[in-house]
């Protein structure tokens, strides 16, 4: 299976650890990977001209396409953010913004996708912030098989958290195996 992970993180950090780590355990059992990181794309705000709608494509010219088509040829999509604000970054926003031409012909109808969250709060508090991102799986018409929300507060929280470490561990053999 082909995996790619969408980092939403304006900085390295816990999530980017997380997605890390679960490439690793996927690559593990056999899987093929790649790490996208939003941080170092230049990624225009969607501004609804719906040329999408019309053309099929986005017309702006950004490393978006170069992303969408990496996208299309991967099996499980990871997407992966820090919670601001019970909510996605502004790099994830504007990423899952900008996968509106893959809904007008359902390109990413049937592929699998996994939500992982890593924020301050407890999982009571992280519900729309990994519904946000279950939400574009869902209108992408992707299967979501899987979500974690994992706490840290200060930069390698998780990357130090033996619990953490064994957490991702397991959520990836579950999802993988």
């Amino acid at each position: 299976m082909n995996i790619i992970a969408i980092c939403g993180s304006p900085r390295k950090g816990n999530t980017e650890f997380v997605l890390r780590r679960f490439l690793i355990k996927a690559e593990e059992f056999g899987h093929k990977t790649d790490l996208i990181l939003l941080r170092e794309k230049k990624i225009g705000h969607c501004n609804s001209c719906f040329s999408c709608n019309d053309e099929g494509s986005c017309n702006m010219r950004d490393d978006m396409a170069g992303i969408v088509e990496r996208i299309m040829a991967d099996d499980l999509i990871v997407f992966g953010s820090p919670n601001y604000f019970n909510n996605v970054t502004g790099l994830m926003k504007d990423f899952m913004d900008r996968l509106q031409p893959l809904r007008v012909e359902d390109k990413l109808a049937g592929k699998k996708a996994v939500v992982i969250m890593v924020g301050e709060e407890g999982d009571s508090k992280s519900s729309a912030a990994i519904a946000t991102m279950t939400s574009a799986a869902d209108i992408l018409k992707m299967a979501k098989v899987g979500d974690l929300y994992l706490v840290a507060k200060k930069a390698l929280d998780v990357e130090n958290n033996p619990e953490s470490v064994q957490k991702i561990d397991d959520f990836a053999k579950n999802i993988l195996s």
